[in-house]
């Protein structure tokens, strides 16, 4: 009895040149350079010297964070997207507009349990990354002299005292939170009303540590 061979598995005919493969990170920066294509050029001059990091969203089904860092010889650039493999959308810097365009796009509805990831995500990727939201002493990078300075040690301690983990409630209009964010070298106890679509209203701060022995922010 005869066998038929599909096409698929005949061998290449000799001379006959494969169709160049385009990896992840290539399609991802090709995405990049239509939304944000100063950027996109600067990535694109350095790729030796560059590297993208994914990051699933577990409040998001589509979108993923893309973070790529690119180390020039003078100093180091970090650019971030959220990106579901068929767009971009810039978050360099992020907006609240552009999250909120996103949850939109999502349809987001946020249970209780996703709330501390979304409000972290939310907080570290809009002001230009010049706040965090931090519930353990791990979570800051403190002066390496903490270890051996003992007024140093002892402002740590009082610092991470005022530290606590995200505390969600329900709400009125979806849910209240109660958490520490770091600015500079100063600890916020801070009070939110997050919706379950994901918008953010700060209801309250008050300073609970200044003076923290932490780098200084550039």
């Amino acid at each position: 009895m005869a066998t038929t061979h599909c096409d698929s598995a005949r061998p290449a005919k000799a001379g006959a040149q494969e169709e160049p493969k385009v990896n992840a990170d290539a399609e991802t920066l090709q995405r990049i350079e239509r939304v944000d294509p100063v950027h996109a050029g600067t990535i694109q001059q350095n790729l030796a010297a560059t590297a993208f990091t994914r990051q699933p969203l577990g409040f998001y089904q589509r979108f993923q964070l893309v973070t790529v860092d690119v180390r020039l010889p003078h100093r180091a650039l970090r650019f971030k997207y959220a990106d579901d493999g068929k767009v971009a959308v810039n978050l360099t810097p992020a907006t609240a507009e552009a999250i909120y365009k996103l949850n939109q796009d999502e349809a987001l509805s946020l249970e209780a349990a996703e709330v501390p990831a979304y409000l972290r995500f939310f907080i570290e990727n809009t002001e230009g990354g010049k706040r965090r939201l931090v519930e353990r002493a791990e979570d800051v990078q403190w002066l390496p002299a903490t270890n051996t300075d003992a007024a140093l040690g002892a402002r740590k301690a009082e610092a991470v005292a005022k530290l606590h983990p995200v505390k969600v409630s329900d709400g009125a209009e979806g849910f209240q939170v109660s958490a520490v964010v770091l600015v500079g070298n100063q600890l916020l106890a801070c009070d939110f009303t997050v919706r379950k679509g994901g918008k953010v209203q700060l209801v309250n701060q008050q300073v609970a540590a200044e003076s923290l022995p932490v780098p200084a922010v550039r």
